[in-house]
């Protein structure tokens, strides 16, 4: 017993794949936004996580972007801020 017809199904699965390929380029083109480096407390912020936490994420590998070594701005790489985060999950 068929609740929708083969025309009422067919249609439903069309949009339904426009949807998935909407979102799908909605989530592509987020990424490609979002800039290679990132400001500590930018990045903190992201992750919802604090200060301290952080530190101990940088002590299992993550490194610093400084301009100089008294540079108060520290940046990261997002990429391997992600990375990390995934190695330190598994």
């Amino acid at each position: 017993m068929k609740i929708l017809s083969e025309e009422t199904e067919k249609e439903l699965m069309h949009n339904l794949i426009a949807i998935y390929r909407s979102e799908i380029k909605k989530v592509t083109e987020n990424q490609l936004s979002k800039p290679p480096y990132i400001q500590q407390k930018a990045i903190m912020k992201e992750l919802g996580v604090g200060y301290d936490y952080f530190k101990k994420i940088e002590a299992r590998g993550l490194k610093r972007v400084k301009l100089d070594p008294k540079d108060k701005n520290v940046f990261y790489r997002r990429e391997d801020v992600y990375k990390l985060m995934d190695k330190l999950a598994e």
